[in-house]
């Protein structure tokens, strides 16, 4: 299902702990970077998805969140990529069970997002999390 009323996601953030964040920069500059890093600050357990990298902030990197041990449950994939590469990210994410794929802006597309809720994942899309958070804070 689509996710797209204040109070489905407020819910997601609220009963979320484990945040994979697939194409996560460990360059400060980039967005992905910032948002892990807001994330971080506010609790969650941010894991990093990045194949170029082993750490970020102290956290381990992981090439792809299949090599996510087994063990951490993920409760929201939240991809930065293009929509090509989010596709595949939605199909693995599939095989892990979470409770939302979190589509960053420039990650969605329609073809993504058909994809997604064919595989019964829920979607959020077309905003980011971490404005979305700030603006559920206040």
């Amino acid at each position: 299902m689509i996710l797209d009323k204040p109070a489905m996601i407020k819910d997601l953030l609220d009963k979320s702990k484990n945040i994979a964040v697939v194409g996560m920069s460990p360059n400060p500059e980039r967005d992905s970077n910032k948002v892990g890093k807001y994330l971080i600050d506010k609790g969650y357990n941010v894991i990093p998805v990045n194949p170029t990298v082993t750490e970020i902030y102290g956290k381990k990197a992981y090439p792809t969140i299949l090599e996510i041990p087994k063990d951490i449950k993920i409760d929201i994939v939240d991809i930065f990529r293009n929509p090509e590469a989010s596709k595949e990210v939605v199909l693995q994410a599939q095989s892990i069970g979470p409770r939302a794929v979190w589509l960053q802006l420039g990650a969605e597309s329609p073809d993504v997002i058909k994809t997604a809720l064919s595989k019964n994942l829920d979607v959020v899309y077309g905003i980011c999390i971490m404005v979305t958070h700030q603006k559920m804070s206040n």
